[in-house]
């Protein structure tokens, strides 16, 4: 194989990896749709967690962290270098 057929073949099996990646990012992103999980009251949410002790703020941090981190991984997978 010419290197340039070897680059094009490696190019083409980068741009399936990174367009699987975001196929995966895409249908996570229709996981939770509003017609099943509508959108909360957060004043009522975050008067109700107030009352527990717990602010509305670090449970929207945790969600948010756990969502990047899902959302990180799959990059960083389709990033990995190649074991040729």
């Amino acid at each position: 194989m010419s290197s340039e057929q070897e680059g094009f073949h490696q190019a083409t099996e980068l741009a399936g990896r990174y367009r699987d990646a975001l196929e995966q990012i895409a249908k996570w992103s229709d996981a939770y749709p509003v017609a099943v999980f509508p959108e909360p009251d957060l004043a009522k949410a975050a008067q109700a967690l107030h009352a527990a002790g717990i602010s509305l703020d670090s449970v929207s941090a945790h969600c948010m962290r756990h969502v990047i981190s899902g959302v990180g991984a799959i990059a960083k997978e389709a990033l990995r270098p190649s074991i040729v």
